[in-house]
């Protein structure tokens, strides 16, 4: 059955209208939409990873291979080469096929959001990097040494500088007296400096290199996006550490707080108890905002601490490989971004990272990407600098998505619909309307039994009011619900004033959206402005 019935549309659509005005509506929602993807599939744990092909210990308990929702597909099919495959992804030039209502904002979301958790091992395809679960490592970090170089150890805060008058991180380079780059020694440790530099930075101008911030993530400085949220989020941690130290001082009441702390032990709680609110509220973010704008119709979603306890769904994170792969939205980037200057390139706005950040700051680029708008999720619409090589031994992000796919053996793309309790689809005029899509599949599989799940999932048809097809939406729906409110910051023993403390919850319930937080910690509240939904200003 498709998520929504195409009879039941119309209907759905109103009730949800209707909910988001009726007291509790948006949790009778919210529990409705869990229980429909958090059960469209068996929990964990899964009998498979890529481990092995098979069952072991190692499968069931070594979370650094990623998971699996199907065992590795039969052998003897033949599939189109990769380069074959590949093609179906790229934009013919001026043809790109633009959202229904999806901004560039929320694209620089996602891919800021997944690179926390979605961490395939450079070193070994079939491994993860991931700590598997929404914590903050952006601006934290993937283990507590790492977590320590970041902190200013003073205050419970993050280190950071100023620049003109505006609170950024420090900077993650020196340059030797050889010219070339090396990281600080306060930061050694953080990230592996050899790949950093040589791979991940290789190209990169000197002088791009000189404004890296020393960050969670070693992808941090990857685009302006990715650089502006890393930077409204350690600023919105070194707000709230603040406003608790604050709190503590005027002697205003800590549950569990010894009053005769010592400054370094302060540091400590102040640090660990800030870290937890500002988990808690990106999780909020992620189920209020960024799944309610993939979810049809727009549902009021809420978080509601506990709603996992005693859910046969509630087991541990472990990230899946399809997880990994299906979350490759390469073609929601536009070919520009529009600005009030005019359009500019996205591969040079998305690029030119820290230095606009730097230049024009966080409200003018965040309200810019808002009001632009993203492509439109499906084949052929896949911009040309995501898929060509920027050298000859150095994959483009499609390539490699494809070339993961392959290397785990992925069943077919109706295998995934009934393991997710979808009918299998009869032909690829029942995939698609697109007559050139339906001809070009058949050229390449010959039978839609045939066709490789990382295909099928974005060709797949889907109405205007939807941002994917019916197989894409719930794999995310199932994975982000069973990730997400499954943290133990929600658990009901945990989720209480003395974890966060009544200054902490407060700042929690008054969080509702982005743009609070954007607000808040720019330098003109009144020009912040931040929206996942393209359209006219509210």
């Amino acid at each position: 059955m498709p998520i929504i019935p195409p009879a039941l549309n119309g209907a759905v659509a109103v009730a949800t209208n209707v909910l988001k005005h009726v007291p509790f509506g948006p949790r009778l929602v919210t529990s409705a939409f869990v229980s429909l993807l958090a059960n469209a599939t068996p929990p964990r744990p899964r009998p498979f990873t890529l481990a092995s092909d098979y069952t072991s210990w190692i499968s069931l308990t070594d979370r650094s291979f990623s998971g699996r929702h199907l065992p590795v597909a039969p052998e003897g099919q033949q599939l189109p080469t990769e380069a074959q495959v590949l093609e179906l992804f790229r934009r013919p030039p001026g043809k790109e096929t633009p959202s229904e209502d999806t901004s560039v904002l929320f694209l620089l979301f996602a891919q800021w959001f997944t690179d926390s958790f979605l961490r395939t091992d450079h070193t070994d395809w079939r491994k993860n990097t991931s700590t598997q679960e929404i914590d903050f490592c952006q601006i934290y970090g993937l283990s507590e040494p790492k977590t320590r170089l970041l902190r200013s150890m003073e205050g419970g805060r993050l280190k950071s500088q100023q620049i003109d008058g505006q609170e950024y991180p420090p900077f993650l380079f020196e340059r030797t007296p050889g010219g070339r780059h090396a990281i600080k020694p306060e930061f050694k440790g953080l990230h592996d400096e050899d790949w950093l530099l040589d791979v991940l930075l290789a190209g990169v101008a000197d002088q791009q290199k000189d404004l890296f911030f020393a960050v969670g993530l070693e992808h941090g400085n990857s685009t302006a996006g990715s650089t502006a949220l890393d930077v409204l989020f350690l600023r919105e941690h070194n707000r709230i550490a603040g406003l608790l130290a604050k709190e503590y001082e005027l002697g205003r009441e800590h549950p569990g707080w010894d009053r005769r702390m010592t400054v370094t032990d302060l540091d400590e709680r102040l640090f660990q108890t800030t870290r937890l609110i500002m988990i808690v509220l990106l999780l909020k973010l992620v189920v209020e905002e960024y799944i309610r704008h993939i979810a049809p119709h727009d549902p009021p979603l809420t978080v509601v601490p506990g709603i996992a306890a005693n859910k046969r769904w509630n087991r541990s994170s472990w990230i899946a490989v399809e997880f990994n792969l299906l979350y490759r939205w390469h073609m929601l980037v536009p070919d520009q971004v529009t600005t009030d200057e005019g359009p500019v390139s996205s591969k040079t706005f998305l690029r030119d990272n820290n230095k606009i950040v730097l230049d024009r700051g966080l409200e003018w680029l965040m309200g810019q990407c808002s009001r632009s708008r993203a492509a439109r999720i499906g084949l052929f619409n896949t911009p040309d600098f995501l898929i060509e090589r920027r050298t000859p031994d150095h994959p483009a992000v499609e390539e490699r998505s494809i070339a993961l796919m392959r290397s785990a053996r992925l069943q077919s793309y109706n295998a995934y619909r009934q393991r997710f309790g979808m009918p299998p689809k009869r032909d690829f005029a029942d995939l698609t309307s697109d007559v050139e899509i339906q001809r070009r599949l058949a050229e390449l599989y010959g039978d839609i039994d045939h066709l490789e799940w990382y295909v099928g999932i974005f060709a797949e048809d889907y109405p205007e009011d939807q941002m994917m097809g019916d197989l894409l939406t719930a794999m995310v729906g199932y994975d982000a619900f069973t990730q997400a409110l499954t943290n133990p910051v929600l658990a009901p023993q945990v989720f209480n004033e003395t974890t966060f403390t009544q200054a902490g919850l407060e700042i929690i319930r008054k969080t509702r959206s982005l743009q609070q937080i954007l607000a808040r910690n720019a330098a003109d509240p009144s020009a912040a402005y931040c929206r996942f939904t393209y359209g006219p200003e509210r």
